[in-house]
């Protein structure tokens, strides 16, 4: 159980050692990151200095990351993220899955509030399944919540709201701080308001307050006012906003939350504005711009500056409104210039789409023709799907006649062939079959990768003994030995579909294996979850040239007068793939040492 704030701050000052004052350091600067964010500052810098002197690499990575929380809550996001990815890095190293996760979350922040949404879902995503794989509620419910947000910074407010009632509810249940309950809370206020159930949105930013001042959480009691503001002034009494704004005017400015304090004059702003209060709202107005431009929140400068421009449009001050577009232009092109990597430029591009609005037509027509290119790609591709399956389909009957009228021929002229004319026939009727196995094996392939199989748990013992009767005329025929190591575990996918991929291995090893061909079936756990399943011939081996020709249309490999058309483990690759797993071939290309083909699939957990 951890300490009270107030006894950490109490040992830091009763600290003796330098690792015990490093250990207080560090406690005392993670409860101070939001409630003070500069304080908390002060103090993991003072505790990295100190981690580093004493050698103490977990330390230093836990200082580093309240460092980064810190800087983020001070808007310092340049910083902040280069101070969360050193421990990112420092803490994948040392394999530290606490602090990995807290630096992924953090990351994910700064990427979320600058809008690079596709790095903020791969740093949440990330974090998601460290909390799965270590089954930890809490993790797991912070991590919906941040999944939450960037759905909602995507517009899909249902997909958000779905997020944050399962994080709430894990909350609730585990009885977690306030501090994160605040937050919680407060995004799904936002998200019933922008889904326009304002009292839903009322109800739920009350609660949120009501957390915040159990915690004492100034940042989060002026969050609660201003999203409390917002809905009363999306309901159009602007009246009432203005006096939650200022309440939270106060709240922010106690806890020196300057982005925040920047969102409320804007508002407030902006409300004035809509009740033709020009001049108040201009000067708001500024106000917000003097503090995004402080600690360059270059986003909110560029919106700032297009409102600002608009205001003096409205007023009859061209000269004034042509200024504010000038500076919406320059900060623009300075946001282009210093981010020189693609991603950085995607960003600008989409600011100047959101909050120019210059480009919005042209972007929307590049987005239709987009769509409209894949849809037609997609056509193409389910057209030629249809046309090859309709091809194979249609083979079948010129085949069957050919093999018909073949057997027919046989029997009424057995009596009166000779030995060449005999073996015309023998070989048309080994041809047709042939082509009869190719069309069936197409289909197969079709048929794979045109459907969508959900895994359920398989008995592979019995899908392995139905493979060993579908080939047990050439292993009869043969005098092919089969020998079976062990039981095989259960598997993650489809009866089927995995019949065909033994059935494939088997009949591979056969043909390819010695003479006699001696067969080895058998399993193997993995740590990651999988299991891998082997069939192992003894034929000549493979050199490194030829594998890396496996698993490809259309190749066969050794003997050209082995039977075979190249397409079966295409089959098997693209099935095992469809089930999430992985096909491969280990060979030392000594002769007699064969080949182990495998396959790995999913095992089944507790729940499934």
């Amino acid at each position: 159980m951890s300490m009270p704030r107030s006894e950490r701050e109490i040992a830091l000052k009763q600290a003796t050692t330098p690792e015990a004052r490093l250990i207080a350091l560090n406690s005392v600067s993670e409860d101070l990151c939001e409630v003070a964010p500069d304080r908390a500052l002060e103090l993991a810098s003072e505790a990295y200095t100190l981690a580093e002197s004493l050698e103490d690499n977990e330390n230093a990575v836990i200082a580093l990351l309240n460092r980064a929380w810190a800087q983020y809550n001070l808007a310092d996001y340049s910083n902040s993220i280069m101070t969360v990815q050193k421990a990112l890095q420092e803490a994948r190293t040392l394999h530290l899955e606490k602090q990995e996760f807290d630096a992924l979350t953090i990351l994910g922040h700064n990427y979320n509030i600058i809008g690079n949404w596709a790095d903020a879902l791969q740093c949440f995503t990330l974090a998601l399944t460290l909390s799965k794989k270590q089954n930890n509620p809490r993790r797991i419910a912070t991590t919906l919540n941040n999944i939450g947000q960037l759905y909602g910074s995507s517009n899909n407010a249902q997909q958000a709201l779905d997020h944050y009632l399962q994080g709430l509810a894990i909350q609730r249940e585990l009885n977690m701080s306030p501090v994160m309950l605040t937050h919680l809370l407060l995004n799904i206020s936002d998200t019933y308001d922008k889904l326009g159930n304002h009292q839903q949105a009322i109800s739920f930013a009350d609660q949120s307050l009501a957390a915040a001042n159990k915690a004492n959480y100034k940042t989060g009691q002026a969050l609660g006012l201003l999203y409390m503001g917002n809905v009363y002034q999306h309901m159009g009494a602007r009246d009432t906003a203005l006096v939650y704004y200022s309440h939270a005017l106060l709240r922010v400015r106690e806890a020196k939350a300057l982005l925040y304090e920047g969102h409320i004059l804007k508002q407030m702003g902006l409300v004035l504005l809509e009740s033709d209060s020009v001049a108040q709202s201009l000067t708001y107005l500024q106000d917000a711009l003097t503090i995004f431009q402080s600690i360059d929140a270059k986003p909110e400068v560029f919106d700032v500056h297009y409102q600002l421009a608009q205001i003096y449009r409205k007023m009859g001050d061209f000269a004034a409104a042509f200024d504010q577009f000038a500076l919406f232009h320059r900060v623009k092109e300075e946001v282009f210039n210093e981010q020189a990597d693609k991603r950085q430029k995607v960003l600008h591009a989409l600011y100047e789409v959101e909050q120019a609005r210059l480009e919005a037509q042209t972007q929307y027509n590049r987005n239709v023709i987009l769509q409209a290119e894949i849809q037609q790609s997609e056509q193409i591709i389910r057209e030629l799907d249809a046309y090859a399956d309709n091809v194979a389909h249609d083979l079948r009957n010129p085949i069957g006649v050919i093999v018909g009228f073949g057997g027919l021929l046989d029997m009424n002229l057995s009596n009166t062939l000779d030995t060449e004319s005999r073996s015309y026939l023998n070989n048309m009727l080994a041809a047709a079959d042939k082509m009869n196995d190719i069309v069936e094996s197409l289909l197969t392939l079709a048929r794979a990768r045109r459907e969508e199989i959900l895994p359920q748990v398989v008995n592979m013992e019995a899908v392995l003994n139905e493979a060993l009767k579908r080939v047990q005329p050439v292993i009869s025929q043969q005098n092919v030995i089969v020998e079976r190591r062990g039981t095989l575990p259960e598997a993650m996918g489809n009866e089927a579909w995995l019949e065909d991929a033994f059935v494939n291995y088997i009949s591979n090893g056969i043909k390819y294996g010695g003479n006699p061909a001696r067969i080895i079936i058998g399993a193997t756990q993995q740590d990651d979850g999988f299991v891998c399943y082997w069939v192992q011939d003894n034929g000549r081996g493979l050199n490194p040239e030829e594998t890396q020709l496996l698993f490809k249309k259309f190749e066969r490999l050794g003997q050209q007068k082995i039977e075979g058309h190249g397409l079966g483990l295409t089959i098997v690759k693209t099935i095992i793939e469809k089930l999430g797993g992985t096909v491969q071939v280990e060979s030392s290309g000594v002769v007699g040492e064969g080949s182990t083909f495998s396959f790995t699939l999913r095992a089944p957990t507790s729940e499934e």
